[in-house]
């Protein structure tokens, strides 16, 4: 597998990836450290444990190491969460189903971990 056919399988943006980092070994070093980030996973357990505040914080994190490594679907979702539960946004809040988002990103972090752990034992 390819570093891009990775980012296809995991729904990430390779081409935005390359002109942030500007380097495919840059990419794959950070990509690998991924599996080392938790933020997503600190996310599912604030929620499920009901802490709003942790939530939002690791919401907030998620979203930017997402958004840097180009990540599309996570970014999207833990962005959505990040902004619903963001404090003075209860509007917002009151009109995100956050559960349903807490699941897709379940499913789409355990694809990238996924992918990613594939991915490192082939190369």
């Amino acid at each position: 597998m390819t570093l891009k056919e990775l980012y296809a399988q995991i729904d990430g943006d390779y081409d935005e990836a390359i002109s942030r980092l500007r380097m495919e070994r840059l990419v794959e070093r950070f990509i690998l450290r991924f599996l080392d980030d938790h933020s997503c996973q600190e996310l599912i357990d604030a929620w499920a444990s009901g802490d709003e505040d942790a939530s939002f914080k690791a919401a907030h994190t998620a979203k930017g190491v997402c958004a840097n490594l180009s990540l599309t679907t996570l970014q999207d979702l833990s962005s959505q969460i990040c902004e619903a539960l963001r404090p003075g946004n209860e509007a917002l809040r009151a009109q995100t189903d956050i559960d349903a988002l807490i699941e897709e990103l379940k499913v789409a972090y355990a694809n990238a971990v996924s992918g990613i752990e594939e991915y490192k034992t082939k190369h």
